[in-house]
């Protein structure tokens, strides 16, 4: 058996509201393809960079899972087909296991980006824009 560990991503209000039901998702898939849930991590929220399933946001979770290789096929389509996970990638782990989430992963929000007109802003553009083309 290896271990793998899976990062998904919820719906956010699922994972803040319901988060025995995040929890018992990841056993279910689990234990119906003959792996064990070694642990299950709510790391936090953050803002998409594109909308999935008409969600802009999504509540990100680490788990970890001890596996045979046979089963990880089964284990990545039922979270394909699942309704509470969002998205999932799936990997094979070596070394430690994550006990929390990285503290700059909290923090994180949007970039500031400087005003249109300052020098580097938004509305600079690079001089070969103003060349006139033939």
């Amino acid at each position: 058996m290896n271990t793998y560990e899976t990062m998904l991503l919820v719906e956010p209000t699922v994972a803040t509201k319901e988060w025995d039901k995040v929890v018992a998702e990841v056993d279910r898939v689990a234990k119906r393809n003959g792996a064990t849930v070694v642990s299950v991590l709510k790391w936090g929220e953050r803002k998409l960079a594109y909308p999935i399933r008409r969600n802009n946001r999504a509540a990100y979770v680490l788990a970890y899972l001890q596996a045979d290789d046979k089963s990880i096929a089964k284990i990545r389509s039922d979270f394909q087909l699942s309704e509470v996970v969002v998205r999932h990638l799936l990997l094979r782990h070596e070394g430690e296991m994550r006990k929390e989430a990285p503290k700059d992963f909290e923090t994180a929000g949007l970039v500031p980006r400087k005003p249109i007109g300052e020098e580097g802003g938004e509305g600079d553009r690079p001089r070969h824009y103003d060349r006139p083309r033939y």
